[in-house]
């Protein structure tokens, strides 16, 4: 990786915040509807997968099971097992670089043989949400998990850095624990301003924060196939709790937090929440408590058995803690079914999954709304590809390598190869092979703010011998565009409007070549 990747945020304008009824800000995508409104979210395929993590008494991972043992509930309708993958083996890891899933395959579905993909881990640091003295200890937590777990890691693993007006991305996939060192030390810490200076309406304003980061999070690995586990090192909101909102204002926060589970629901991503408070904490019972996601003591924390992850508090030893997630999220089991009910009607439906016969503890997502595939509408596209440009995490759904050829004094000459395969091809009336793809490039200054933007529709065409000959190899796009004389890199977002996957690809300052 080149180097660290970051963002200004510019939060409210990313976010989209907008004033409650009681002064308080949510995210538009969640508080934009009627208080009466149910939030719904985009199912991706009526094929619903679930992965799903059993434990011991001792919450030790249960290998060894098969689908025979596995009963899942449907609002409460015994469904029938479509397909059933154990977990992963020993060895066998996902790759870094590039999609995990071939050409085609959901991101619910599983490599051949009957076995599950082995998960990717995104560590997470709070400096947002979390007091300067436990961010330290967090952080030197993390710092001591990858000592003991390197030089290799079992599984592929990033780092992503939230701080108070930025979100970094440090380091990309890797099993290169020092790297994940490297990219740690090299981070310059700051003060929570926010967080120190109380109030509940602040409190709001971070929880969007983070919501968004976890919506970017969401978006830019949903089509990597396989299980995401997001190991969040925070404080979280423990002031924010149905008992300190206001009563007219619970349902859109919960409304907000359970979209949100919705999103990662999709993206197949769980969420561990790791308070680095430690013991200092009053002890309070979590994991009864969020049986039902539209209730329980805090909002943000929820996330994570809503999406079959753990909270995790009153511990030390953070790094063990950390380690401990990691285990967990790693050892799943993958099942997947057609639900028995065929009316689509955007309801939510509550999912339950038990194994005969033995006291094990089973968990997994708390439901899904049932949704029909449809694609997305302009100003939705149009919202997708604006994340994805704000975003400083990569966007995988296509493959998407982007270089300057040439410079002049405000022009550059662009090359963009988009691999063909993860393209969708149509075939014209004269024989000949054509693929379509909406491209935004945007420069950014010194001043960490977009300078130009452009919005184009690129085409290749092809006749039938060309394309055989393509086979494995990118589609190479040439434009032209503004190149400013203070771009500080270049951002390329590529959409593909057949099937709505993103790639994104940014030109560093060192790769453009002197004017």
């Amino acid at each position: 990786m080149a180097g660290t990747r970051f963002v200004e945020l510019g939060w409210a304008r990313r976010v989209g915040l907008l004033a409650a009824g009681c002064g308080l800000a949510l995210c538009a995508w969640a508080v934009g509807q009627q208080a009466d409104e149910t939030p719904v979210i985009r199912s991706s395929t009526r094929l619903v997968v679930l992965d799903v993590v059993v434990s011991d008494a001792r919450d030790r991972p249960v290998p060894g099971l098969s689908g025979r043992d596995f009963k899942i509930l449907e609002d409460g309708v015994e469904q029938k097992l479509a397909s059933f993958d154990a977990p992963p083996g020993r060895g066998n890891v996902a790759t870094e670089g590039g999609n995990a899933a071939p050409r085609g395959t959901p991101s619910g579905a599983s490599l051949p043989g009957g076995t599950s993909i082995p998960a990717r881990n995104i560590l997470v640091l709070d400096e947002l949400n979390t007091e300067i003295l436990d961010t330290a200890y967090g952080r030197q937590s993390i710092e001591k998990y990858l000592r003991k777990h390197g030089p290799v890691l079992k599984q592929p693993t990033s780092l992503i850095i939230v701080g108070e007006d930025k979100i970094e991305f440090a380091h990309d996939y890797t099993r290169d624990a020092a790297a994940l060192r490297e990219a740690m030390r090299g981070h310059h810490p700051g003060l929570p301003f926010s967080k120190m200076n109380a109030g509940l309406e602040l409190s709001v304003d971070r929880l969007a924060k983070t919501l968004w980061v976890l919506d970017q999070i969401a978006s830019a690995n949903l089509h990597y196939a396989g299980r995401k586990n997001v190991i969040w090192v925070g404080a979280g909101f423990p002031e924010l709790t149905l008992d300190t909102i206001a009563f007219h204002d619970r349902k859109k926060f919960v409304a907000a937090i359970r979209e949100m589970g919705g999103i990662l629901f999709d993206a197949r991503v769980a969420v561990y929440t790791i308070n680095p408070e430690g013991l200092q904490a009053s002890p309070v019972i979590y994991e009864d408590t969020f049986g039902d996601a539209t209730t329980g003591e805090l909002l943000f924390e929820s996330l994570a058995p809503q999406t079959g992850g753990k909270i995790l508090r009153l511990q030390n030893q953070l790094d063990e803690v950390i380690a401990e997630s990691l285990e967990d999220g790693a050892s799943y089991y993958t099942l997947a079914y057609y639900p028995s009910n065929h009316n689509w009607d955007s309801k939510f439906r509550t999912l339950k999954v038990t194994v005969d016969g033995r006291a094990l503890k089973v968990r997994t997502r708390k439901g899904y709304y049932a949704l029909t595939d449809s694609p997305l509408l302009g100003h939705e596209a149009d919202h997708a590809m604006s994340d994805a440009l704000l975003s400083p995490l990569p966007y995988r759904g296509l493959d998407v390598h982007a270089s300057v050829a040439a410079a002049d004094a405000d022009t550059g000459k662009f090359l963009l190869r988009v691999d063909s395969g993860a393209l969708s091809w149509q075939m014209l009336a004269t024989g000949k092979r054509r693929c379509q793809v909406t491209a935004v490039t945007a420069t950014m200054g010194t001043g960490s703010q977009f300078s130009t933007h452009r919005v184009r529709e690129l085409e290749a065409v092809m006749d039938e011998r060309e394309f055989r000959k393509l086979s494995g190899k990118p589609v190479v796009f040439n434009f032209v565009a503004e190149l400013p004389k203070d771009t500080h890199f270049v951002k390329v977002v590529v959409r593909d409007p057949a099937t709505g996957n993103i790639g994104s690809a940014q030109i560093e300052r060192g790769e453009i070549r002197a004017r």
